[in-house]
């Protein structure tokens, strides 16, 4: 149900398989209200540690603050399960809280399989908040660690032997749009600058990022190519959350969500080109700015 005092509900969704600082933690950090943790009870001897590791991640928690744990008994070593667990888990807050819900996703604990899955899930559910957690201090030493990974004297990691390998399905997330990327790295390298629509339009065009072709049936004039610029280049930045207005008029701010998408996707050679371009023409955009706003010679006739 929905919240009728606006008051939203802070929700979080962990696995564990040996893990309990990793959850319990972020847990009370966040100032949980609802925690779902995704375990597989199990039927062989590791079903008693399992337990304890649920049962000691319930008691940290307690002693810090009153949260709800929701538990979900799944094959954490099957990705199409997590993934389908995790979805499930996000609708169904969605379905309870509505907009009135922070969902945060631990993607350091638990399975491989539960972690990419859960990675993908928040980036086909918006809202949903990856977050990480790297270890501060390990409970078992190297030396010791290396002594009772070891067989014969030489070390083998956790896993004394594994399975036959199983090929995961996919399913595609389609890349993002690369004009769009090219676009988003221009305002990257404008940073927090002002700049007037007119300028604006002048400068994208000779860094060659985008260049405004009028149609047949546009108005003449430098308002047209705005109107086109704001449409082609800044709504579509806008609306995915990439891009929002800076602090002051004429500003624009690369959000998060883009930088990362910058970090991932930018082509690390057009970047270099388009700063080249860029740095050269930012010494002139003063000039620019002042042949913008003062009239323009007529050529002699």
């Amino acid at each position: 149900m929905q919240s009728e005092s606006g008051k939203r509900t802070t929700v979080m969704i962990a696995c564990t398989t040996n893990e309990t600082v990793r959850v319990s933690d972020p847990a009370v950090y966040y100032e949980t209200d609802v925690l779902h943790l995704i375990y597989h009870r199990g039927t062989d001897a590791r079903a008693a540690l399992y337990g304890s590791l649920v049962d000691e991640i319930k008691r940290r928690i307690s002693e810090k603050r009153d949260t709800e744990i929701v538990l979900h008994d799944e094959t954490v070593y099957r990705y199409n399960v997590m993934l389908r667990t995790v979805n499930d888990i996000i609708r169904s807050v969605r379905d309870e809280y509505g907009e009135f819900a922070d969902i945060f996703v631990n993607i350091s604990s638990g399975t491989p399989e539960y972690i990419a899955a859960a990675m993908c899930a928040c980036m086909m559910n918006q809202g949903a908040v990856p977050f990480t957690v790297s270890v501060k201090e390990h409970t078992i030493p190297p030396e010791e660690y290396m002594r009772m990974t070891s067989v014969d004297g030489r070390i083998v990691g956790d896993a004394k032997s594994v399975n036959t390998p199983k090929m995961v399905e996919t399913f595609a997330i389609d890349r993002p749009d690369e004009d769009l990327v090219r676009y988003l790295s221009f305002f990257s390298r404008l940073g927090d600058r002002p700049c007037t629509p007119s300028t604006l339009v002048d400068l994208l065009s000779s860094a060659e990022v985008w260049v405004y072709t009028p149609s047949r049936t546009s108005n003449p004039g430098r308002n047209s190519a705005w109107v086109a610029c704001k449409r082609a280049v800044i709504d579509p930045l806008v609306a995915k959350g990439w891009l929002r207005p800076g602090r002051t008029k004429n500003r624009w701010q690369v959000t998060p969500t883009g930088r990362m998408v910058l970090d991932v996707f930018c082509d690390e050679d057009d970047d270099r080109d388009l700063m080249e371009v860029y740095e050269t023409i930012r010494v002139s955009r003063e000039n620019i700015c002042c042949c913008m706003a003062a009239p323009r010679d007529r050529p002699d006739e």
